[in-house]
């Protein structure tokens, strides 16, 4: 089962591709910066990441159930930590606004 999630962080637009067989991918700008073969994801180490020059590391946590994965994204610069991107909840107006 193959499972796309496409957003913008900062004027980026990020990708990331997860599959059974093939894993997950991070694409910045259409270019593969990393990859993951992990079967299962707990949510709580990020498995992926990508470095945005003076915006920070982008961060993403999979997070695998029984037939489906969702996908956390963060933006980290310095020590400020700010949420980009959930597939599964919704983020505030503010966390919104910031990956613009």
């Amino acid at each position: 089962m193959r499972k796309v999630f496409e957003f913008t962080v900062k004027n980026h637009k990020v990708k990331i591709v997860n599959s059974w067989s093939r894993g997950a991918k991070l694409y910045i700008d259409g270019e593969c910066r990393d990859h993951d073969s992990t079967f299962f994801a707990n949510g709580k180490i990020a498995l992926l990441s990508a470095n945005l020059g003076e915006f920070g590391i982008l961060e993403v946590f999979p997070l695998s159930g029984l037939i489906s994965v969702e996908m956390d994204v963060f933006l980290i610069n310095n020590n400020d930590k700010q949420h980009v991107f959930s597939s599964h909840k919704r983020l505030s107006l503010k966390e919104q606004r910031l990956t613009s």
